[in-house]
């Protein structure tokens, strides 16, 4: 049979004082599950392992790691579910009103002073715990990933079918672009999670700096982003993601062990080769089938484009996935003006592919 105590919301409750410990696990056992902390370093590790922690209650004086140090930890977390946790520090009358002022502006939710009162601490507890399900409960609403404060999958997909419907409308172009860090597993075995949520937070808000006002990015699984390019063509999406790759290559992350260097896969598909009506999910659909080419190519940085070669006519896969590779090389020089540095075996690939778009781009500009 299931511990009843699974169910209700988790405290952890951190002070040195095994007295102070025991006194609020006897007050608070009845409504919560409480979790018990010696000093700072010790609750820093089970919020580590345990993000979702309802509210934490932190004395300010402590061996170790201080309530102080402690609280800085939580407020300069990567992780939105801790950075954002309610932190009641426990104040004693010798703490001064200058180390309580500190406290205070360094993101003290509010603070409850020893020795405290069977009411006043489940009152703090009961108030804090409220307020942060209800706020957690609006993001759900909002389609809020709570721990990059992206949007989720859900808002996406609600997003994405209003901008499929209305480029449909139009007759106006519109593209998704599927990114994955790859070897995020390895990353986070190597280091930890805490790195690894640090990669996937940081990544997330590097490609959102990237995106016009009208796109959207959200996080639709651990490790894998989903961007919606309203007004964008497959060609100018395959731009975009050459440009967040450069800026993703440049990414290092230095830790105790080693630097980490980020790769990404990325899957694009755009309305423009569907010749009938489709809906957002498809269109997702063929985005993670490109995703899918992308991660099995052992290559760094790669991007493809699904073609709709399942759809019509099939190309021949071995020509495809040369043509794929020599422009995933090629745009990036040639973006730059580095067009020396675009091989001659590429340039016919790429060619291949630029050719139909200039005649294109010439009648459309009127240019001779």
């Amino acid at each position: 049979m299931p511990d009843v105590n699974d169910s209700l919301p988790e405290i952890l409750f951190v002070d040195d004082s095994k007295t102070a410990r025991k006194t609020a696990e006897k007050i608070l056992s009845t409504d919560y599950t409480v979790r018990e902390a010696v000093n700072g370093k010790d609750a820093w590790q089970q919020l580590e392992k345990n993000p979702d922690f309802a509210v934490v209650f932190a004395d300010i004086q402590m061996p170790e790691m201080n309530g102080l140090e402690l609280l800085q930890r939580i407020r300069t977390s990567p992780d939105r579910r801790i950075a954002q946790k309610p932190v009641i520090m426990i104040t004693a009358h010798s703490d001064s009103h200058a180390a309580m002022r500190a406290v205070f502006e360094m993101g003290a939710t509010g603070f409850i002073s020893k020795p405290f009162s069977d009411i006043d601490l489940l009152s703090c507890a009961c108030s804090y715990i409220n307020l942060n399900q209800r706020l957690n409960h609006l993001e759900e609403e909002l389609g809020i990933d709570r721990q990059t404060g992206l949007y989720n999958a859900a808002r996406f997909e609600c997003e994405g079918a209003k901008s499929l419907s209305m480029a449909q409308r139009h007759k106006m172009e519109l593209s998704i672009i599927y990114i994955e860090i790859k070897s995020l597993d390895e990353i986070s075995e190597n280091n930890s999670n805490k790195i690894a949520t640090q990669v996937i937070v940081e990544v997330g808000k590097r490609i959102q700096k990237h995106l016009r006002e009208e796109e959207i990015i959200a996080r639709v699984d651990t490790s894998k982003f989903a961007l919606l390019l309203p007004a964008t063509s497959g060609f100018d999406s395959t731009i975009a993601i050459t440009r967040v790759q450069n800026m993703i290559k440049n990414m290092t992350f230095v830790t105790r062990k080693n630097k980490i260097h980020i790769d990404i896969a990325a899957g694009i598909s755009s309305i423009a080769l569907y010749k009938k009506k489709l809906d957002f999910n498809e269109l997702c659909s063929r985005a993670d089938t490109a995703l899918q080419e992308a991660l099995g190519n052992k290559g760094k940085n790669i991007a493809v484009f699904y073609d709709g070669s399942d759809l019509d006519s099939m190309e021949n896969s071995k020509n495809k996935t040369q043509r794929d590779d020599a422009l995933s090389k090629s745009l990036p020089y040639i973006i730059d003006g580095h067009f020396h540095k675009v091989t001659d075996e590429s340039l016919a690939q790429v060619m291949s592919i630029l050719k139909p778009f200039m005649k294109y781009a010439a009648v459309k500009t009127g240019a001779s």
